[in-house]
C-alpha cells in the first residue's frame, strides 16, 4: 500500500512540474535616432562701395583769381597745387592740416601764384615740429616720402619761383586814411585792402610753417615777399615760421599789431625783416642767415600817416645775424632804420660779419638815452658784434648820429645775446647748416 502512495505522490510531482507555464518571451523596442546635418551653400551678391582712390595732387584755381568763401580743408594725403591767386575772402576759412605740402604753379609777373588771406578771412595752418607744413614751387620734387621735409632738388638760393603767402587784417595801419592796398598782387579789389581799428583782430594762425623759393617780381617794381602781413591784429598767431630763398624780403609787415616769434630767414635777396607803416607789434627770437648779395637784416621805416598820430612803436629782440665769410659783394648788411622809424631793437648778435657796416640810422628819431618805446623814439639796446672789425668801422655810416662808441654797441669775441636757435631744429635751415 505504501508503494502506491509514493507512486501517487511521485506522479503528482511530475504533473505539477509539467503544468508550469513556459517563460514569456519579452520583446524590447529600442529607438535609435540618427542626426543628419544637411549643409546648403547659397551664393549672395553684396554690392560694396569702392574705396575712393586718393589723388596724388589736387589743383586749386585755374590761373586767375580763385575765391574761397566757405570752410575748406587741405588735407595731408595729397599735394595741393595752387594755380593763380587763391583768395580766402571775408567769412572764408582755410584749414591746412599738419604736414601738408602745398606747391605753386610757376606763373610769373601778374600771373604769379599767391595765397591771400583777405580782411575777414581766416587761415589755420598749424603744423608741428615733427610734421611742418611746407609751401614751395611745383618744380620742387619734395614729396611725402621725404619725411625730413628736405627737397631732393631745391637749394636755398633757388628764388622767385612763385609769389608767397599774404595775410591782411583790420588792425591799425600808419597810413593816411588808415587803410591801404597791399603791394605786389593787384589793385582796385576789396580783397587787396588792409587796415582798420581792430587791433586785436585775428586772421588765424601760422605755426610750424616753411615758405620756400618765393618772392617773384611783378610789374612796376613790385614783388611779393615770402610772408607779407598787412594790418594784421594781435589775435593772430604767427610762430615757428621759416622763410627760405625769397627773391624779395623774407617777411614784410605793413602796420598792424601782430606778434611774431621763432622766425627763421635764410638766403633772401632783399631784406630779411622789413617793417613799414608804423608796425606796433613785437618780433622775438629771429635767426637770419644772409647770402652775399642780400640787402639788409633789417629795413625799418616809420609811419606814413602825415599827421604822425598813427606812428607805431615796434619791438624787435633776440636776433642772430649770420653773414657770408669774406663777403665783398654787399658790405652794409647790418641794418637800415629810416623814414622816422620808431621803436626798439635789442639783444642782437652779429656773427660772420667782418667788413660789414650798418647802412643807416635815422637821426630824426634816434635817441641814445631813451629806454622805453615812445612817440618818435628810436632805441637801440645791447648790440654785440663778434668780429675783428672795429666799432668805429661798423658805425662809419652812422657816426654823425650815433657817435663812434654808443653805449648800446660792443665788439665781442663770444656773444651772450641773440636768438635761441634750438627751437628752430625743425627747419630746413637748421638741418642743412647747424648740424
Amino acid at each position: 500500500m505504501k508503494n502506491k502512495i509514493y507512486s501517487l505522490i511521485a506522479a503528482s510531482g511530475i504533473f505539477l512540474i509539467s503544468c508550469e507555464k513556459d517563460p514569456d518571451t519579452v520583446y524590447e523596442t529600442i529607438t535609435v535616432t540618427e542626426t543628419v546635418v544637411v549643409t546648403e551653400t547659397e551664393t549672395v551678391t553684396v554690392e560694396v562701395p569702392a574705396t575712393p582712390s586718393v589723388p596724388e595732387t589736387e589743383t586749386v584755381g585755374g590761373g586767375g583769381i580763385f575765391f574761397i568763401d566757405d570752410s575748406q580743408v587741405w588735407t595731408n594725403d595729397r599735394i595741393w597745387i595752387m594755380n593763380g591767386k587763391v583768395v580766402v575772402r571775408d567769412g572764408g576759412v582755410l584749414t591746412i592740416e599738419e604736414g601738408t605740402i602745398v606747391k605753386a604753379e610757376d606763373g610769373q609777373g601778374v600771373d604769379a601764384t599767391a595765397l591771400v588771406i583777405a580782411k575777414g578771412g581766416t587761415l589755420f595752418a598749424n603744423g608741428t615740429a615733427s610734421n611742418p607744413i611746407v609751401f614751395t614751387d611745383k618744380a620742387d620734387q619734395l614729396s611725402y616720402s621725404n619725411t625730413d621735409k628736405l627737397s631732393p632738388n631745391r637749394v636755398a638760393t633757388d628764388t622767385g619761383k612763385w609769389g608767397g603767402v599774404i595775410m591782411l587784417g583790420q588792425a591799425t595801419v600808419g597810413e593816411d586814411g588808415g587803410e591801404d592796398d597791399i603791394e605786389g598782387i593787384a589793385t582796385g579789389y576789396d580783397w587787396t585792402k588792409y587796415g582798420g581799428s581792430l587791433d586785436a583782430d585775428s586772421s588765424g594762425s601760422l605755426n610750424y610753417v616753411s615758405i620756400r623759393h618765393s618772392g617773384t617780381a611783378l610789374g612796376n617794381g613790385d614783388e611779393i615777399q615770402g610772408l607779407t602781413l598787412g594790418g594784421v591784429g594781435s589775435g593772430t598767431t604767427v610762430t615757428n615760421v621759416e622763410i627760405v630763398g625769397s627773391d624779395d624780403d623774407g617777411i614784410e609787415i605793413f602796420g598792424g599789431t601782430v606778434n611774431v616769434t621763432n622766425l627763421t630767414i635764410w638766403a633772401q635777396s632783399d631784406d630779411a625783416v622789413d617793417l613799414d607803416e608804423g608796425y606796433a607789434g613785437t618780433i622775438d627770437n629771429v635767426a637770419v642767415q644772409m647770402k652775399a648779395s642780400g640787402d639788409n637784416i633789417f629795413e625799418i621805416d616809420g609811419t606814413e600817416d602825415s599827421t604822425d598820430a598813427l606812428d607805431g612803436q615796434f619791438t624787435v629782440k633776440n636776433v642772430t645775424f649770420i653773414g657770408v665769410a669774406g663777403n665783398t659783394e654787399k658790405t652794409d648788411q647790418l641794418g637800415h632804420w629810416k623814414s622816422d622809424a620808431t621803436g626798439t631793437t635789442e639783444n642782437v648778435l652779429y656773427t660772420t660779419m667782418d667788413g660789414q657796416t650798418i647802412e643807416g640810422i635815422d637821426s630824426d628819431t634816434y635817441d641814445a638815452s631813451a629806454t622805453e618805446n615812445a612817440v618818435n623814439k628810436l632805441i637801440f639796446k645791447n648790440f654785440q658784434f663778434a668780429t675783428t672789425s672795429t666799432l668805429a668801422s661798423i658805425l662809419a655810416n652812422t657816426e654823425s648820429t650815433t657817435g663812434v662808441a654808443p653805449a648800446w654797441a660792443s665788439v665781442v669775441s663770444t656773444g651772450t645775446v641773440g636768438a635761441d636757435t634750438s627751437v628752430m631744429s625743425w627747419t630746413m635751415w637748421y638741418k642743412l647748416t647747424q648740424q
